[in-house]
């Protein structure tokens, strides 16, 4: 078995625990160190030329035990701080209960002192592919117990020489234990995207090295235009210039065959087949259709009638007031230096520091947006960031995509954005809080839980309250619906138009460690990240109300909310994820099982998280007094992070004192004054 390979076994070790081999024409070893529950050895790696420290756990299965082990791998972490580190095997422990499946005892206090190492030495998981527990106590009942016990960890230097190292968890065969294979392999890396760093600008190389820049030639259309006239000039008869010339007319009346024919689409006529493109007919009719769309009368929202010309278009000419080059830059310098730049790699940081020579040009550049209504596509680019949502992501449903816009499509954005800020108010229902200024979204938790206030109570009459969650809100908007609504809600045909054309013209890049890779064009959907992206989700929002005064108290009734859900998701695009969506049924309720199976919801319980925070059935009182601290942060920054929602057993509680705490909560994130948050202090 494995010729030519050498082992190493420590016999004077009790039991014999740890076992070692290895190829020689790829690596040397030599072991440094020996204890009870590790190996610890120094490995030259021939093809690299270098040195690495590699230190092999066999934890015991018990806690008391294990301490000597802990102090084993922090003695040994201070000895080997300047060079790669490597330790890993079976650890006999788990850092929390999300690494156990199956009946266990009590872990917490095995976890603590394990995480406590892992702080104390700067060890990092790497990341890892495969089976999610690594050991099975090969039971088939219910007794049936499923652990993480094996992981490999590095420290920080491993990770500056090999950042693409990882590793997969095979599934067992022999052993209870899954083996564990190291892959550090780049030959597949590619070199990744230009990226600006912020730090340049502050060289004092960086506005002459612009300034070169800017002042090179570019060859474009306007060179060829000038290039080409400048010959003809020169030389009028050239067979090879006039056969150039002749080319590029049949080129023009194409294209003008094509505007005519998009008039003809405009006109809603077949104008055209008379073969008369300036026909008394055509111009009556256009004529028609912009006296249909005219307005004569706006109804605001506080119940006046605008009839004055003037009173009517106010608001629409604010939206499409010609944009200035002081709005272009203040959009630009309102963009955080530090955001992740687009597909061209531009960071905000370039653009503020470079303004004093770039300014003037990139100020022109919008303005064109502005004015003609077309956005250059390279402009609109938008490269996908994928961030896992889990620890070791192995699907696409396990990332979050985020889109990385241009600097410049940001800066676009911005304008719309702050024009439409002045009348989201009317536009937004009510009920939506959240984006809206002057509005605060804990308001709607305030007032969740004051409707839930006394929920169970069996003297009170049957009641049911529903929580909808859209799936894939952003991604699935359709843009017809988009366009609909925007047209519904007044905006003028101009402004509707620059928001399509940012809607709809994107392409789109995924980067894929640190590189784009694919190309391919939007079909419908927001893109998170995109400023305007929130409010138009909330014009989607806003749309789909329900009359609740033609319900009653009856499970036909709760059709009606189905129905509603139902036209809404065929219009915009936006559907209800039954699997996140609730039923939330009183203790009196009647009909449980008939309004289940209408709308296919899952029946939900108090406390239930809305916005974060969990909804309660009663008024807070000391019992509430503790909130779940999530140990999730403790190993990549060493501290506890408090949060207030539930996420079964994985939590450790904590206490704090709830009337300081609400009332800073009250005044600070509410923006409640004190004597509102000391008379409402169990609402929040």
């Amino acid at each position: 078995m494995l010729p030519q390979w050498m082992f190493y076994v420590d016999y004077g070790g009790p039991g014999n625990r740890v076992w070692l081999a290895w190829d020689p024409s790829f690596v040397d070893v030599n072991v440094v160190e020996t204890g009870a529950q590790f190996m610890h050895c120094s490995v030259f790696i021939r093809s690299l030329h270098s040195s690495v420290f590699i230190t092999v756990v066999y934890g015991v299965n018990d806690v008391i035990g294990r301490r000597e082990l802990w102090m084993d791998i922090t003695r040994i972490s201070a000895e080997v701080t300047d060079s790669p580190w490597l330790v890993g095997g079976d650890f006999n422990t788990v850092l929390d209960s999300s690494e156990v499946c199956g009946l266990s005892g009590d872990i917490r206090g095995a976890a603590d002192e394990f995480r406590g190492c892992l702080q104390d030495t700067g060890l990092i998981h790497l990341p890892m592919h495969g089976e999610r527990f690594t050991w099975h106590n090969c039971s088939r009942d219910a007794r049936s117990l499923w652990k993480r016990l094996d992981r490999l960890l590095v420290n920080d230097r491993w990770l500056e020489s090999w950042p693409d190292t990882t590793y997969v968890s095979l599934s067992a065969r022999t052993s209870d234990h899954s083996p564990l294979v190291l892959r550090g392999d780049d030959s597949n890396r590619v070199a990744g995207m230009f990226r600006f760093d912020n730090y340049l600008a502050r060289s004092t190389e960086f506005i002459p090295a612009v300034q070169r820049f800017g002042a090179t030639i570019l060859w474009g259309v306007q060179c060829f235009l000038e290039s080409a006239q400048s010959m003809l000039t020169a030389d009028r008869h050239c067979p090879t210039l006039l056969h150039l010339e002749f080319c590029c007319k049949l080129v023009y009346r194409l294209a003008s065959r094509l505007e005519q024919k998009m008039l003809h689409q405009r006109a809603k006529m077949a104008w055209m087949k008379e073969g008369d493109q300036c026909s008394r007919v055509f111009f009556r009719k256009v004529a028609k259709r912009r006296a249909s769309k005219r307005v004569f009368q706006i109804n605001t929202t506080d119940g006046r009638t605008l009839t004055d010309q003037p009173e009517v278009i106010e608001e629409a000419e604010a939206l499409t007031a010609p944009v200035s080059s002081t709005e272009i830059r203040q959009a630009i310098f309102d963009i955080d230096e530090t955001k992740a730049p687009g597909p061209d790699g531009y960071s905000a940081g370039f653009f503020k520091a470079a303004w004093s020579v770039i300014g003037e040009e990139v100020t022109q550049a919008l303005l064109d947006f502005f004015r003609t209504g077309r956005l250059l596509k390279q402009i609109n680019a938008t490269l996908i960031s994928l961030i896992p949502k889990v620890n070791s992501p192995s699907v696409v449903a396990e990332f979050r995509p985020i889109s990385c816009c241009n600097v410049l499509y940001k800066a676009v954005t911005k304008i719309l954005v702050q024009r439409m800020r002045s009348i989201l108010h009317t536009l937004i229902s009510p009920s939506q809080n959240a984006f809206v200024p002057g509005r605060s979204i804990g308001d709607n938790v305030l007032l969740a839980q004051e409707l839930f206030s006394g929920y169970n109570q069996r003297n009170l009459p049957p009641r049911c309250a529903l929580k909808v969650d859209l799936r894939k809100a952003y991604d699935t908007v359709e843009w017809d619906f988009l366009k609909a609504a925007l047209t519904l809600f007044g905006f003028p045909e101009r402004f509707i138009q620059w928001i399509v054309e940012c809607v709809t013209t994107t392409s789109y890049s995924v980067c894929i460690n640190g590189a784009p890779h694919g190309f391919f064009r939007g079909a419908r959907g927001l893109r998170q990240g995109d400023p305007m992206s929130p409010f138009f989700v909330c014009f989607g929002y806003g749309s789909a109300h329900v009359d609740a005064q033609t319900t009653k108290a009856e499970p036909n009734s709760i059709q009606l909310f189905k129905d509603g859900l139902i036209d809404f998701a065929e219009l915009s695009g936006l559907q209800a994820n039954l699997q996140k969506s609730h039923l939330i049924l009183s203790r009196s309720a009647a009909y449980r099982d008939s309004l289940l199976a209408i709308l296919d919801f899952q029946e939900g319980h108090l406390p239930l998280r809305y916005l974060g925070l969990p909804l309660l059935a009663s008024r807070t009182g000391p019992a509430h007094q503790i909130c779940p601290i999530s140990s999730t942060g403790v190993l990549g920054y060493g501290i506890y992070f408090a949060k207030a929602h539930y996420k079964g057993d994985r939590e450790k509680t904590a206490q704090f004192p709830l009337e300081r705490k609400l009332r800073h909560r009250a005044s600070g994130v509410f923006g409640l004054d004190d004597s509102y948050s000391d008379g409402n202090l169990g609402m929040a």
